[in-house]
Order: C-alpha cells, then structure tokens, then sequence
C-alpha cells in the first residue's frame, strides 16, 4: 500500500528534486502535507514570512518551489538540520508546471 504525501520541491539541474525540510519545531524533517491545498497553502504561508524580509533570495527559492506528489512507502532519508533533501525524479510526480 503507498501513501501519497504532498511536499514542496525544487528541480536541480542534476534531474534530482530538492525537497523542502523543516529544520527545527516540534516535527523536523521532509515537510510532508496530507493535500496539494495543504502544501500551497504552507508556501504562500513561507512566502509571506516577515522573516524573508531581510533573505530576500530565500524568499526567491520558495515562490520558485512546486507542488509535487511523493509516493513511496519509505521515507524520505533526512538528516537533522538539513534544509533539504534529494528526491529521484520517479519518486516525485509534479502537480504544478514549472515556469
């Protein structure tokens, strides 16, 4: 049985997706969202960040970052204070067209 999870990614040029992780909080690791509503609503809530204020190619990044669809029965492997992490294109099916 897969579950489908919805993250927030970042295609490289290497054909790999870098996919968002929270760094700290009560639930680090791969920003995994239940719905693709969940996971637009996390990146306009990161877009909006009074924080990015004064990071604006951080604030850059995450209006770049697209919706994408993870399914896979394992994890993704996450590594604590990583702000990232590399997904294959096959493990990711992107529900947004990139611009």
């Amino acid at each position: 049985m897969y579950d489908d999870y919805y993250v927030l990614g970042w295609p490289q040029p290497s054909g790999k997706i870098a996919i968002l992780c929270r760094s700290k909080g009560s639930n680090p690791g791969p920003a995994y969202c239940w719905t693709k509503r969940e996971a637009i609503q996390l990146r306009t809530r990161l877009a909006n960040d009074k924080r990015g204020e004064r990071n604006p190619s951080a604030r850059r990044i995450i209006r770049q970052l697209l919706v994408y669809k993870y399914r896979d029965h394992s994890p993704l492997h996450w590594r604590p204070g990583d702000l990232w992490v590399y997904a294959d294109s096959v493990t990711v099916e992107a529900q947004e067209a990139y611009v």
